[in-house]
């Protein structure tokens, strides 16, 4: 074993990391000392420039195995450089073999003229890292802490494992524990569907005794009352039925949180009357990343395709049901996006002709934002209750169960329109959905919030 770790510790130093993670992942379940795992990754990540996980990883390991020399004393060289400003440059030592860190500086922002934001502790449709990454263009010091790291692959800074672990004594007394870290660092933290720093919520109260300013951010599932939801929306379909959990969970979150985002009139309705004060901000992406293909060969016959990450709330059984029966009479190709990383999704979607989304939620969530941004037409329900809220140059064609048939058969007989919707597509999302304009919109919810 340890003719293995002196070979990934050559590969780290010769900065191959790609293969240095992937035998060290290979081998981590005949390892021994797992402390050396924990001191490896903290490594890979620095050599990776995640500084915050790579203190994470150290932090981890030197609560778990205090008597382990390396991890305390790459614990202090990355606690020196990220959190006191200092440039650092340290030789480590694993078993007689070195490792040089260079760190490079990193330079601390006034907290005079922005506020410092954690966000945490569940990734949605690649919201935190969006939002962190428009603050940070807006000089704001943003970080991302994730749980629950799912195959999609989205970044954060810091990288916590959770998925499948139960909330238990031992395991919130240790992220209380960070907690404490976490908070000399950071003025707000903006928390993610109903999740927080800790599995039972009890970082809430020590946020509050240190007067940090809290914000909860729902988007979706987390919130939505099936008996309000079917007033709204005559198709609608919720994965949570017991509303008395959902109604307890709002009701102890917002005892301590007093305020809340969402982003769209719907979700406003579920949650205004649980939080002091319930502000609508747009999803958003960066326009950049998703821009549509211009010399992008034209496809011999339609490509239409679906991504059932939820395929009961999406309406998939119906869809797949419309596309059997226009197969019969139609020549195109169908494509179900299943067990895709985003960026393997995204390459798919730049191919398509028409994206179908979900057919029972009545609003558009992110994935048809980035198939708009990427110049697609894109077929989903949108109520009545949420038309009357969109502006109304919103490009969506609208479907619902009993017309996803007709919708999808209209569009192949006039695929000549396609075209011009995912035009007006991308002008939309330019102008409600972009990165920038609606990190700003954040930034000035927060400032509001530090002056009062």
């Amino acid at each position: 074993m340890e003719k293995i770790f002196s070979s990934i510790l050559d590969k780290i130093n010769n900065n191959d990391i790609m293969l240095a993670e992937e035998t060290l992942n290979k081998f981590q379940q005949h390892l021994i000392n797992i402390g050396d795992y924990y001191f490896f990754q903290a490594l890979l990540n620095i050599k990776k420039e995640n500084y915050t996980n790579a203190w994470l990883w150290s932090w981890r390991g030197k609560g778990l195995f205090p008597e382990m020399q390396e991890i305390n004393e790459i614990y202090a060289v990355i606690d020196e450089h990220l959190y006191k400003g200092k440039n650092t440059q340290k030789e480590i030592k694993w078993k007689g073999k070195s490792i040089r860190l260079n760190l490079e500086f990193i330079n601390k922002l006034s907290k005079a003229t922005n506020p410092q934001v954690l966000q945490g502790s569940m990734e949605i449709a690649n919201q935190m890292n969006t939002l962190s990454k428009g603050l940070q263009l807006l000089n704001v010091k943003a970080h991302t802490i994730n749980y629950y790291p799912y195959y999609l692959g989205y970044q954060s800074n810091y990288e916590w494992n959770l998925i499948g672990q139960r909330s238990d004594p031992a395991i919130n007394s240790k992220l209380r524990k960070l907690t404490k870290e976490l908070i000399l660092n950071y003025d707000i933290f903006h928390f993610h569907w109903g999740t927080t720093l800790t599995l039972d919520w009890s970082d809430l109260e020590i946020l509050n005794e240190s007067q940090k300013s809290l914000i909860m951010q729902h988007w979706g599932s987390d919130v939505r009352l099936f008996s309000e939801a079917k007033k709204l929306n005559p198709y609608a379909l919720v994965k949570n039925h017991n509303e008395d959990d959902l109604k307890w969970r709002l009701s102890k979150l917002s005892e301590h949180i007093k305020h809340c985002v969402v982003f769209d009139e719907e979700l406003y309705h579920y949650v205004n009357n649980f939080y002091e004060k319930t502000t609508i901000i747009p999803s958003m992406i960066d326009t950049e990343q998703y821009k549509p293909k211009i010399d992008q060969v034209k496809n011999s016959r339609p490509v239409i395709a679906h991504a059932p990450t939820s395929p009961y709330i999406k309406g998939t059984k119906h869809i797949l049901k419309a596309i059997e029966t226009l197969k019969e009479q139609y020549e195109f190709e169908f494509i179900l996006v299943q067990g895709k990383s985003h960026k393997e999704a995204m390459e798919i979607y730049q191919k398509a002709d028409l994206i179908i989304d979900q057919l029972h939620i009545g609003s558009y969530g992110l994935f048809a934002v980035e198939a708009m941004a990427l110049g697609k037409p894109v077929i989903c329900w949108i109520s009545d209750f949420m038309k009357e809220k969109y502006p109304k140059e919103l490009p969506i064609i609208i479907a619902n169960p009993d017309t996803i048939k007709e919708c999808i058969e209209y569009s192949l007989k006039n695929l000549d329109m396609l075209s011009e919707i995912g035009k007006k597509g991308r002008k939309y999302v330019e102008i409600h959905h972009d990165m920038i304009t609606n990190s700003q919109m954040m930034l000035k919810k927060y400032k509001e919030i530090l002056q009062n």
